[in-house]
């Protein structure tokens, strides 16, 4: 709430120096908040200062917030010269402050549409501060106008931020993009594409080595190393997004003994994903990426200790690089939707409470995310955030593991085995 009101304040203080700016939409984040403004120039880090003071005295002032309902057509009106705001209202998108009834809120003549709720007063915003100036495509859509959103942090104490800031300054001093740079690692020429990285020869050793460790942890599990080409006979050439297929392809070459099963496949992928160049960052989410791939085929009595023993190794293999802190999320299917699903209830119930019961023997705190596998298999996704959390620290990992009937592949096999993918 605290945020939500600091992102509501700047919004104000911006429209009072900047007559003139259309402000779109602010929100809080996590230690922070942000706010997207349509104005004619960049800000500049002079303009971040003025806005700064601004923000400090109507703070001062300890303005009381009020919230009003209004009409969509008085609300269309209220904001005849904000075309985002008139969007927002004319979509009626309810978690935004429109619909029927459109909210709003205000303070000493400024106003905005929100749902809220609020602080009382702007004086409850004790400490914040304005960190820097990024580009925003209206609705993430690079074919909108491009915006300028304004990041900041806010905090209910001037001693409460202090913590926080320490750690962005440690975010800061280990930015792996800074990094790549001065250890001369990799960069990000300007005559290719962005978001893909060009690795030197120290970096190209650094990725050798993680490389051939990954690799003989795979060996040493089971795995067979296999090499799939980059296109499909009689398709036009475009950049490789996945490797499945060719997996897939491996295992339905011939008839399969279940003597042969689990059948482990792994490769060092390199696929590209075209990512809007708005949210390309680093090496945290890039064009072009190799991946260690792999597919595990096995029979339905084989998927529970396969997908065990999957999680396992691959928590091992993180914790190897120091990343400690997993996030888990189950991805489950929705009965509102199965018509969308291949493969039967009993198949799902089976393999949904393989990759349950997989989590939880790894002792992992985990969410169950209804529907979010859409038409793909069941999925857990476990994802480890970076000792050094803040914008340009390392990345995060993901390791996906999914369940699917490799009947739906027309597989050849005298039993139906499942995969699993990490």
């Amino acid at each position: 709430m605290l945020r939500h009101s600091a992102a509501h304040v700047l919004a104000q203080a911006v429209t009072d120096l900047f007559p003139g700016a259309k402000y779109a939409i602010g929100r809080p984040v996590e230690d922070g908040f942000y706010y997207d403004f349509d104005v004619p120039e960049p800000f500049t880090p002079e303009d971040l200062e003025r806005i700064g003071v601004c923000l400090r005295e109507v703070v001062a002032q300890g303005q009381p917030f009020r919230r009003q309902e209004l009409s969509q057509q008085d609300g269309l009106a209220l904001f005849a010269d904000q075309p985002y705001k008139r969007e927002i209202i004319q979509a009626t998108e309810e978690s935004e402050g429109a619909g029927p009834v459109v909210s709003v809120y205000r303070n000493d003549g400024f106003v905005d549409l929100c749902r809220g709720p609020h602080v009382p007063t702007t004086k409850a915003i004790a400490a914040f501060k304005l960190q820097r100036v990024a580009g925003a495509y209206w609705r993430g859509d690079e074919s909108r106008p491009q915006l300028q959103r304004i990041y900041g942090t806010a905090w209910e104490s001037e001693q409460a931020p202090a913590e926080h800031l320490r750690r962005l300054e440690e975010a800061e001093r280990r930015d792996h993009r800074r990094l790549g740079l001065e250890l001369d690692l990799f960069h990000f020429p300007p005559e290719i594409a962005s978001g893909l990285a060009v690795f030197h020869p120290k970096g190209g050793l650094v990725r050798k080595l993680m490389e051939d460790s990954s690799r003989a942890e795979h060996q040493a599990g089971g795995y067979a190393f296999v090499f799939p080409p980059m296109e499909l006979e009689g398709a036009r050439y475009y950049p490789k997004p996945m490797n499945c297929p060719f997996h897939i392809l491996i295992y339905r070459s011939r008839g399969r003994s279940y003597r042969e099963l689990p059948m482990r496949l792994f490769e060092f992928g390199t696929v590209d994903r075209w990512e809007r160049s708005g949210v390309i960052h680093g090496l945290t989410r890039v064009r072009g990426i190799t991946q260690d791939d792999a597919h595990i085929f096995c029979t339905r009595e084989q998927l529970g200790p396969e997908l065990a023993s999957l999680l396992e190794f691959v928590l091992r293999l993180l914790r190897t690089f120091g990343l400690t802190e997993f996030e888990a999320e189950l991805g489950t299917r929705s009965e509102a939707e199965a018509d969308k699903y291949l493969g039967s209830p009993g198949e799902w119930a089976q393999a949904q409470a393989a990759l349950k019961d997989a989590v939880e023997a790894a002792g992992l705190d985990y969410v169950v995310a209804e529907g979010r596998p859409a038409t793909t298999p069941p999925r857990s996704t476990c994802t480890s955030a970076t000792p050094s959390a803040g914008a340009g620290s390392c990345p995060p990992c993901r390791w996906t593991s999914s369940s699917r009937s490799a009947s739906s592949w027309s597989t050849p096999a005298p039993t139906t085995p499942g995969t699993g993918r990490s």
